[in-house]
């Protein structure tokens, strides 16, 4: 791959030395993109979760290996923004050449909807339909592209901040790094999505000619549509108008307003800029509904960070491209908000940004000058900063979404509120590096989260009768998967149930490829391992599994006892922890096999031959998430200074 070829060469990182976490940030940076290159980019797409493969086997984003591709659009916008940074720090040509092949993978974002003007979520090569969506699940907003775009599988349904992400990755590569070419691409593609927008109201209109789910971007000025708003925002009508009558606060349109800065900037055509100006003088006068920015435990319980992340990004444009002091004030209110909620989390993006917004705007004279005195006004300056930096320097390069469970560490205090989904939090923020990774963008995700991507309880495990590769196992999601290479790689076996939700598993001891499952719609059983099912004749004996009991390991036994934790007693009676090498020290289930014993967790799987060393076992497939949410603040904080070479 062109890309590969080119950063390989800017890189320079000798491959016998590990790049650590604690690391040169410089040195992180060219680790972290030449991963992301190596596993989550496909024709410049930016595909933010893949799975993790067997060495030596490489990633075919196809509709087999889809990875997280229906929101690649909104963190490839947001990538984008980060090599802008990167060029103008660099110069680097190969910086621009890459930066080219993410705004071609844009363009197809449009042409294979076969709508001008309309964005897809992502897409994946070929034909049928995609794991892990289509398959047993509902396939209703996936289509295949038309014409020379039909080798591609597409997402439709692009919400608001896939929207805004793109016009925010296109605003900053425009000023900061594109060439002449370059730009009139970047012109050309605003300038469709915001016609697409403005002919249909301020919405996106998707491919079956209805709104997308999340296609609101804005509202439109005109008075004639306000009975529509009034009517779609009624169940949230707190939140975009205050006082019984409907006067939407100009806040409300918050995610159109840059939009149209940007179209108006990057096309050169005054009809966005007229646009701005209807939508400002219509909404302006209005009062604006209380926000609550006392950062109070209960308050910090309920911040959508994930929506931060969104008002931050809308605010960076907004206020880079207007110059009226008095809306620049209300921009700056709106920046201030956001800040008193969050400077103390140590958010290198958003820090960054504020800190380039506020007191007043500013950019560097030279790209990584030194920022100017008036900064140090904004509350918080120097901590904000450092707390910043420290989190780029924590950063994890491993990017597997592993195990974390800190609510079981008493040092730290938890917030006595739980967050919307009804989770335990932090009372202080974690440290980037000991909180569980997010799923896809670090600077969206919650910095409170105590516990994320831990396992389920293992069921059932059972082996072949007489091929040692080939074993199947439970767990208490109701699901049952097999392996054919001795736990490489596994395969859920539980789309032919129907939904069945399986509870335990019996191996024929005769038949290699013969499987019962017991499910709360009864005992089934499989031929072939598990590709198809049948309801059971017959009734074979099922396995009992007693955890509570001390169970013998060679010259050990072992138990798991009712504080979950498994206790190791030897021969002549002297019981320790039999929990040497967990991931998290809680055991939720114990089952002998014929290759020693099994335990695990909420941290995984476990095995042991001696009942002392255990070897972690993959029972599930592991997923990696990238490095743009890094490359995007580190690049972003050299620009204005805040970050140095090392």
């Amino acid at each position: 791959m062109r890309a590969l070829a080119g950063l390989l060469a800017l890189a320079a990182v000798a491959v016998a030395q590990p790049v650590l976490n604690s690391g040169p940030l410089l040195e992180k940076a060219r680790y972290l993109q030449r991963d992301l290159i190596e596993k989550h980019f496909e024709d410049g797409l930016y595909v933010s979760i893949v799975p993790v493969l067997p060495s030596g086997q490489k990633l075919q984003h196809s509709i087999d290996e889809p990875g997280n591709v229906i929101h690649a659009g909104v963190w490839t916008g947001r990538y984008l923004a980060g090599v802008a940074y990167q060029y103008a720090m660099t110069h680097d040509p190969w910086v621009r050449r890459h930066g080219g092949e993410i705004l071609a993978a844009l363009r197809l974002e449009q042409e294979v909807t076969g709508k001008p003007g309309l964005l897809a979520r992502g897409y994946v090569k070929g034909h049928g339909p995609v794991e892990g969506f289509e398959r047993g699940g509902d396939s209703r907003k996936w289509h295949q592209g038309q014409g020379r775009f039909s080798n591609y599988r597409f997402y439709s349904d692009v919400s608001v901040d896939n929207f805004n992400a793109v016009l925010y990755g296109y605003a900053l590569y425009y000023d900061l790094a594109a060439d002449a070419t370059q730009k009139k691409i970047i012109a050309y593609d605003v300038d469709r999505l915001m016609t697409h927008l403005l002919d249909n109201q301020y919405r996106i209109i998707d491919v079956d000619g209805n709104v997308t789910q999340w296609g609101h971007v804005g509202m439109d000025p005109d008075p004639a549509r306000d009975a529509y708003y009034e009517k779609f925002y009624a169940k949230d009508r707190a939140l975009y108008t205050a006082g019984p009558e409907w006067r939407p606060s100009l806040r409300a349109s918050l995610m159109v307003l840059p939009d149209l800065l940007i179209a108006n900037h990057i096309t050169g055509k005054a009809k966005y800029r007229d646009e701005y100006r209807k939508v400002v003088e219509r909404f302006r006068a209005n009062p604006e509904p209380s926000r609550n920015t006392k950062p109070s435990l209960e308050a910090l319980a309920a911040v959508d960070h994930s929506e931060e992340g969104q008002d931050y990004e809308a605010l960076f444009n907004l206020i880079r491209y207007e110059n009226d002091p008095q809306l620049l004030a209300i921009y700056g209110r709106w920046v201030d908000d956001l800040w008193k909620m969050n400077w103390m989390e140590g958010n290198s993006l958003y820090t960054f940004m504020t800190l380039a917004l506020l007191p007043q705007k500013w950019e560097p004279a030279t790209p990584g000058s030194t920022p100017p005195i008036s900064g140090p006004a904004l509350a918080h300056y120097k901590e904000s900063l450092e707390l910043a930096v420290n989190t780029l320097r924590r950063y994890k390069v491993d990017r597997v979404l592993h195990p974390v469970m800190n609510s079981i560490r008493e040092e730290i205090a938890q917030n006595p509120f739980l967050d919307d989904d009804r989770q335990k939090q932090a009372a202080k923020p974690l440290p980037i590096d000991q909180r569980p990774l997010d799923n896809e963008y670090a600077w969206k995700g919650n910095p409170y989260q105590l516990d994320g991507w831990l396992k389920p309880r293992v069921t059932a495990i059972q082996y072949s009768c007489d091929d040692p590769l080939v074993m199947w196992f439970s767990d208490a999601r109701g699901k049952a998967y097999m392996t054919r290479d001795g736990m490489k790689t596994w395969q859920n076996v539980s789309a032919g149930l129907l939904g069945a939700h399986v509870t335990n598993l019996a191996a024929s001891p005769e038949r290699t490829y013969v499987l019962y499952a017991e499910t709360d719609h009864g005992l089934h059983m499989t031929r072939d391992g598990g590709m198809s099912w049948e309801v059971a004749k017959d009734n074979p004996p099922m396995p009992v599994y007693e955890t509570d009991k001390w169970q013998r390991i060679a010259n050990v036994d072992l138990q798991m006892d009712e504080q979950h934790r498994l206790r190791r007693r030897t021969k002549d009676g002297v019981e320790s922890s039999g929990m040497n090498g967990w991931r998290i020290p809680l055991a939720t289930w114990m089952i002998p096999t014929p290759q020693g014993m099994m335990a695990g967790g909420p941290g995984g799987a476990y095995l042991t031959t001696d009942g002392n060393i255990w070897m972690e076992v993959k029972l599930w497939q592991e997923l990696e998430t990238g490095a743009a949410d890094y490359l995007h603040a580190y690049w972003m904080g050299r620009y204005y200074g805040f970050v140095g070479k090392s």
